[in-house]
């Protein structure tokens, strides 16, 4: 395992020189992915794998299902191997867009220096779609009673495996659209909203209230406590990144802050026998920082050793493809291996579904794709369009996507997390606004392209 741990170490300090040198920190979505790959899957993984797990009986048990096998070892290669993969795609999408970080450094100064461009047609878009949402909104939180659901969840005294089926039978609702529409398109109009609103515009201060309220009571009503606080952080995101992309020291502390507040807020709400301010950090700890790398080892512990590799089985068209039934969701079938019962799950990092999918295949690809892919929303979100009310909200909407990615499965994150909405939402709204520019000043010096 020694060399293994080695390669792990040099391929996280070759993507941290490149975040650094190439991508840099800001809001930018690369940035975002890279820097928190570091931040959750760099040391915090080490620190797993060498120190806190093998103090805990639960790290035994998870080995104890590959008995003989090098699992750690494995899933350090594969780990370098994503870090390197995500480097290797934003390279290539910067090559195939002919730009270089040049282009985004001019980019990015150039939105903290610029106004918010908005055009008449564009505010009114996204009037008629704030009216739009507020009604779908209002209807499903009456037909799903989400106000009594949230109430019943949050008094509660069940334990935490009674919770996790209390949003198993009544988190969300039933209709895969309206799911689909609460995770990425209605938070993409509360973004617009709240530009709008903070760049002085007329009469709409209350559908901004009405529209967030029910988005709020929504994102609560699916009984996790995670898409609430990721809503709420991207809020605070957008009215920063309306101003500036760039991400300073302080902004950094606040967005700390506002994490571990609400964080810590929530952890209450979801295992209120938790009642010592120690015991909750450490639980926040753990859930924050151990647990991702903890599913990771879960993953490689199971597979290909207990379950076999699914080969895209998991998804609906691939199974329609080959005329057989889906197979059921990895997390809940690596859950099950570990824990002895059903209804547990464990879910990671885009790259430990694309091992149970694909095995190596899937991660030396599905890294290198999501960088060139979130690199390339990047170009075309800052360096071709500039900052505007719909280009601000693309980005927070992004933001989410990489929540997913890190969460669960790429493709979940294109669809559910909204990363293929994108795009197509700015140019929906936007219409015909012009696009900026992107060219830094002549007297620059020529661009160059990461392989010259």
């Amino acid at each position: 395992m020694m060399w293994t741990g080695v390669f792990f170490s040099v391929a996280m300090l070759a993507a941290t020189f490149f975040y650094l040198q190439r991508v840099g920190i800001h809001f930018g979505l690369t940035s975002v992915l890279l820097g928190l790959m570091l931040i959750f899957h760099g040391p915090a993984y080490l620190y797993y794998t060498r120190i806190w797990g093998p103090e805990t009986e639960f790290f035994e048990q998870i080995l104890s299902a590959a008995p003989g096998a090098n699992v750690i070892g494995t899933l350090d290669v594969a780990l370098g191997l994503t870090f390197l993969g995500v480097c290797v795609g934003v390279a290539m999408a910067d090559l195939l867009c002919g730009v270089d970080k040049r282009h985004h450094k001019h980019a990015i100064d150039e939105w903290a220096a610029s106004p918010v461009r908005m055009a008449p047609a564009m505010v009114a878009r996204v009037k008629v779609l704030a009216v739009g949402g507020i009604a779908i909104l209002l209807a499903f939180a009456l037909i799903d009673n989400q106000l009594v659901n949230i109430y019943n969840y949050a008094v509660s005294d069940a334990g935490e495996f009674e919770k996790i089926g209390m949003r198993r039978d009544l988190g969300g609702s039933q209709i895969y659209l309206y799911n689909l529409l609460v995770a990425s398109v209605f938070p993409f109009i509360a973004f617009c909203l709240l530009i709008l609103k903070r760049e002085g515009t007329r009469k709409i201060r209350w559908m901004l209230l009405a529209f967030v309220a029910l988005l709020v009571v929504a994102k609560a009503a699916t009984l996790s406590k995670a898409p609430l606080a990721v809503l709420l952080l991207q809020l605070l995101t957008v009215e920063y990144m309306r101003r500036s992309l760039k991400l300073t020291f302080m902004m950094i502390v606040k967005l700390l802050a506002f994490s571990v507040g609400l964080f810590v807020a929530m952890a209450f709400v979801a295992n209120p026998t938790l009642d010592e301010a120690l015991v909750v950090l450490t639980f926040l700890f753990y859930r924050v920082f151990m647990i991702v790398n903890e599913g990771l080892m879960e993953y490689f512990a199971a597979i290909p050793y207990v379950l076999p590799h699914t080969w895209g089985s998991q998804s609906s068209w691939v199974a329609t493809l080959f005329q057989s039934d889906p197979q059921e969701a990895t997390f809940w079938l690596v859950g099950e291996v570990h824990r002895g019962v059903s209804g547990s799950t464990t879910t990671v990092m885009f790259m430990g579904d694309a091992w149970a999918d694909f095995a190596w295949a899937g991660v030396v690809l599905v890294p290198v794709v999501a960088g060139l892919f979130l690199r390339w929303l990047d170009i075309q979100l800052i360096i071709r369009r500039g900052k505007t009310v719909v280009t601000v909200a693309g980005l927070a909407l992004g933001h989410y996507g990489i929540f997913i990615a890190l969460s669960t499965a790429l493709q979940t994150a294109m669809v559910t997390g909204g990363l293929l909405f994108v795009l197509p939402l700015v140019a929906l709204i936007s219409g015909g606004q012009p696009k900026r520019n992107p060219e830094p000043s002549q007297d620059a010096e020529p661009a160059r392209t990461f392989l010259n």
